[in-house]
């Protein structure tokens, strides 16, 4: 019985080495010559695996102007641990709004989060791109393989294996479109079959850990590459792409773009389209997306109707309308 903490140790040692090698050898199998490196713990193992394989990456990171954005001493540093160049774009929000409607043609949507955090992605994989880039790497897919985000960290632990199953049907990812449309290739090592399939084997205690009395997730990734990170990026709390770019501050500007009487009679008029709006900040987008698109509800496709836009939800047990960003839809 004396030797069960220690089983315990080696097996879950085991664990990461194994998941280890398939990212590196994802890594390795990739083509790309760039990163969006967020300064983010998924980023940051893709950056220090490509830099031991004697790889010299573009790192491009994001930084609005005028925002408070966490990621770019983060970003700072790990270039410079892997002997990166870094390229920081610090684009208004003025910016970022003059990308929506690009970024709405590809995703089709309006929903507030969403554009928030593509929009950022867009730029960068357009900076990549003109920079000469032919593809970069992407974290994607490390949060919902490896259980990144604090409301499954705060699952009952019989409930993360069974909720991260359900989410790796349901799962994509804006820069994989984004890139296609900028004409660069978005490469996601995460979603590497083998990575992928590894990953649903995860347990709970594979996946949820504490250090400090601080929960944190992604428990096998950080022991897994803990040697090649500075600590500082090895537990590293996951910080959503608009608050560690500062795009989040899009949503106050949209805001304060909308006046009261604008709001009140759109949401008089809006019902009769089938959308029901939640806020300010939302209206802002779908004035916009309006501009290109048809009112969702004239739209074919999908296995149901969203209660609040009409739009197209593509599965009967999906609960997230990725048209308006409605949850339950």
């Amino acid at each position: 019985m004396g030797f069960g903490p220690q089983l315990r140790h080696a097996e879950q040692d085991s664990v990461a080495a194994h998941l280890r090698g398939l990212v590196e050898s994802a890594v390795e199998h990739s083509t790309a010559d760039g990163v969006l490196l967020s300064g983010g713990l998924d980023t940051s193992i893709l950056s220090a695996v490509a830099a031991k394989q004697g790889r010299k990456l573009l790192a491009i990171a994001v930084s609005v102007a005028g925002a408070v954005s966490p990621d770019e001493p983060f970003a700072s540093m790990m270039a410079e641990h892997c002997g990166f160049t870094l390229r920081v774009l610090r684009p208004t929000l003025r910016d970022l709004v003059a990308a929506i409607p690009e970024v709405m043609k590809v995703l089709g949507g309006f929903d507030p989060m969403e554009l928030r955090n593509s929009a950022v992605v867009w730029l960068g994989l357009k900076a990549a791109r003109e920079a000469g880039i032919g593809a970069v790497l992407t974290g994607d897919a490390a949060d919902e393989l490896f259980a990144g985000y604090s409301y499954i960290i705060k699952m009952p632990p019989g409930q993360v294996r069974p909720y991260l199953d359900f989410l790796n049907g349901v799962m994509r990812f804006s820069s994989q479109p984004m890139g296609t449309s900028l004409g660069i290739e978005a490469q996601l090592p995460y979603l590497d079959p083998a990575v992928r399939e590894f990953a649903l084997t995860m347990t709970h205690d594979d996946l949820v850990g504490e250090r400090d009395g601080q929960h944190y997730g992604k428990k096998i990734l950080r022991e897994a590459f803990r040697d090649l990170l500075p600590p500082e990026i090895t537990w590293r709390i996951k910080t959503p792409v608009e608050y560690g770019s500062g795009s989040h501050a899009l949503q106050q500007f949209a805001i304060d773009s909308v006046s009261d009487e604008e709001f009140e009679a759109a949401r008089i008029q809006l019902p009769e389209e089938g959308v029901s709006l939640r806020d300010k900040e939302q209206f802002f987008y779908y004035r916009i997306y309006r501009r290109i698109f048809p009112a969702p509800r004239e739209q074919a496709g999908g296995a149901k109707r969203c209660r609040s836009c009409g739009g197209a939800v593509e599965r009967i047990e999906q609960k997230y309308c990725r048209v308006c960003g409605a949850y339950p839809c």
